[in-house]
């Protein structure tokens, strides 16, 4: 239960944090833009008027989040009367470890705008293991653990802030900070973001807006199993998000040189790679979900397995789509894309909405993500063509049916073999079988001859440098 108060009343603080995620794309795509032409001055300008703007965000989200969000925390969500305190509690502690992320966002985007990805992937390990710890660590104390749950992950917040920090104004001259204002790098940096406030919204709406829904309909014990899934769903997508990470400062770079092909070049391949990367990662966790679960909790909430399927392949869909995203992005030019988009991605939030009042069970909502991200996939394939110049037949030819094969074959092998003596040395032995055929199969199916001269090039020098 208390990890279901965990997942709503974060949740709520969440909800205003769309300005702060626009402006983080925008952080991100205006570093990059500018360190390709190669004006220091420029960019320090740019590195000082993102953090202004991400001060200011951070004030108006904490100002919003002690007013509005406490009216939802205490009128709105449906928490037990005898653990509103430890909520209350847990709400300021995810507050303040909220704005620290708003803060942090222009530092972070510095060390992936100079493509100093061993820094941002230590970190990431670093800030990994600080909070499984935590978890460890509540089983050995004997207090109110969702309150120093939230305490916590808050000092580790502030302990990774402080990191970021320091190894930006270490390593960057840019990140230096001196006091400035410039309107007119204020305006442009603002259009640009603005629009994306758009999207933004309705991605808060999909997220934290349908788990409170899930709150009104059915209570913290599915929260509880939301925020399970929605666990699950972040680990993997870590793996991804970090991959994709790589190819972001290159895509955007390639388009302020004008070089169209190479940043189509480049989106397919983070397509493509992403799919197969979370694919390959994600099918031991959907073939033995019902024993990971099992071990993992002392008492798995009710939905929590059907919710980790279902939100599994909505990831597919999305780790697919995000490079062509990021090249909509990197022209400046996403005014029309997001309202096309923020419209479709907020039928997430209206027809769950709907279904539930209608009395449909609660894994609903997550048919309705995956259904709407198959439209919004095709509306950024059509952006990407318009903008970038993009070949849709050669993306379906490309990234589309390599991936479907595959996700059919291995889909198809994973039903049929389901272990009938159901241990865990025949469902390890069974993993392993078919992650040798998923890699079979990516290898013949999934790449290019190009690609597989490149991986077969790459496994020669690893075999080389290790026998000397």
């Amino acid at each position: 239960m208390d990890y279901g108060i965990y997942n709503v009343v974060a949740g709520a603080v969440a909800l205003f944090g769309f300005m702060n995620n626009a402006m983080s794309m925008a952080t991100q795509r205006f570093l990059n833009f500018y360190m390709v032409k190669g004006d220091e001055n420029v960019l320090r300008n740019v590195f000082g008027m993102s953090l202004n703007i991400h001060v200011i965000i951070a004030v108006i989200v904490v100002l919003l989040t002690e007013t509005v969000g406490l009216w939802i925390l205490n009128t709105q969500l449906n928490i037990p009367p005898e653990r509103m305190v430890a909520a209350r509690w847990v709400y300021q502690f995810a507050i303040f470890t909220f704005a620290i992320s708003i803060i942090q966002v222009p530092f972070n985007s510095a060390i992936l705008a100079h493509e100093k990805m061993n820094i941002y992937a230590v970190i990431s390990i670093g800030e990994a293991f600080l909070k499984l710890s935590i978890v460890f660590f509540l089983l050995k104390v004997n207090v109110d653990k969702l309150i120093l749950y939230g305490a916590l992950l808050f000092g580790v917040s502030l302990m990774i802030f402080f990191i970021y920090v320091f190894i930006s104004v270490y390593f960057f001259k840019e990140c230096r900070y001196k006091l400035y204002w410039d309107k007119k790098l204020f305006r442009e940096i603002a259009s640009f973001s603005g629009w994306n406030i758009f999207g933004q919204i309705a991605q808060v709406l999909t997220t934290q807006g349908v788990n409170m829904i899930g709150n009104v309909f059915y209570g913290v014990v599915v929260n509880a199993s939301i925020g399970i899934t929605n666990q699950v769903s972040a680990a993997m997508a870590q793996f991804t998000g970090n991959f994709q990470t790589a190819f972001r400062p290159q895509i955007i770079k390639s388009y302020s040189n004008g070089d169209t092909l190479e940043m189509q070049k480049l989106a397919f391949q983070a397509s493509k790679f992403s799919f197969f990367l979370l694919f390959a990662i994600s099918v031991p966790i959907i073939y033995n979900i019902d024993a990971i679960l099992d071990l993992w909790l002392d008492v798995v909430p009710e939905f929590s397995a059907t919710f980790c399927k279902i939100l599994i392949w909505y990831s597919y869909l999305e780790v697919i789509g995000m490079p062509l995203v990021i090249s909509i992005m990197a022209t400046g030019k996403n005014k029309l894309y997001q309202i096309v988009v923020s419209i479709a991605i907020a039928m997430n939030f209206i027809f769950s909405w709907i279904l539930l009042r209608l009395g449909f069970p609660p894994e609903t909502i997550f048919y309705i993500k995956v259904a709407i991200s198959i439209f919004v996939l095709i509306i950024r394939m059509f952006f990407a063509k318009k903008q970038n110049g993009f070949s849709l037949s050669q993306f379906i030819r490309c990234v589309l049916v390599p991936c479907i094969i595959v996700a059919l074959i291995v889909s198809i092998l994973q039903t049929i073999s389901y272990p009938i003596d159901n241990t865990w040395s025949n469902r390890l032995a069974a993993t392993l079988i078919l992650e040798i055929i998923l890699f079979i199969t990516v290898f013949f199916i999934g790449l290019t001859k190009s690609e597989k001269h490149t991986i077969l090039t790459m496994c020669k020098k690893i075999i080389k440098n290790n026998k000397r």
